[in-house]
């Protein structure tokens, strides 16, 4: 079994080229999610809520337990 060394050049010259392409890559997948046909879901924009919004009392025991159940069921 032969062991082939490789030198401290050659190492660093592959190390770059390695980096380069995951930073190409990395950018070309932004890219190409950009350039997408998809559209994503969007409010209605034609009705527009009253601004400011009215102000609602809110029970402190039932806030307390909503947001006690959304931190346990969806990982806090």
């Amino acid at each position: 079994m032969t062991e082939k060394q490789i030198s401290r050049k050659d190492f660093l010259k592959k190390a770059g080229m390695t980096v380069a392409g995951v930073a190409v890559t990395g950018s070309l997948a932004g890219v190409l999610t950009a350039c997408s046909t998809q559209t994503t879901a969007s409010a209605d924009s034609s009705q527009k809520p009253e601004w400011p919004f009215k102000y609602k009392k809110i029970d402190p025991a039932v806030a307390e337990e909503r947001a006690f159940k959304g931190y346990k069921e969806k990982g806090g």
